[in-house]
């Protein structure tokens, strides 16, 4: 006699089964917010300059980020040569 699904399958009411077997499913992690704006890298950075207080090395340098505002003052014939100047390579 060949085995075949219905001979290997036995169904069995939930009461016969033992609490121990049922396998728990963890619930889902919450999804990550699209609508919660997370830390910018130089926000975390600078907390963590906070944090250190003294024990921070002293030859890392943090710089804000330059904005419009930032270039407000200066001729407009300068600003170009001085945001390349500024610019990381």
């Amino acid at each position: 006699m060949r085995p075949t699904l219905v001979r290997l399958v036995r169904i069995l009411p939930r009461n016969q089964l033992a609490q121990e077997q049922v396998v728990r499913v963890k619930p889902l992690p919450e999804p990550v917010r699209s609508d919660v704006r997370s830390p910018s890298l130089i926000e975390v950075l600078l907390k963590r300059k906070e944090a250190a207080g003294a024990d921070y090395p002293s030859n890392i340098r943090i710089e804000p980020p330059l904005t419009k505002a930032s270039y407000k003052g200066v001729p407009t014939e300068i600003r170009a040569d001085l945001r390349e100047v500024v610019r990381e390579r």
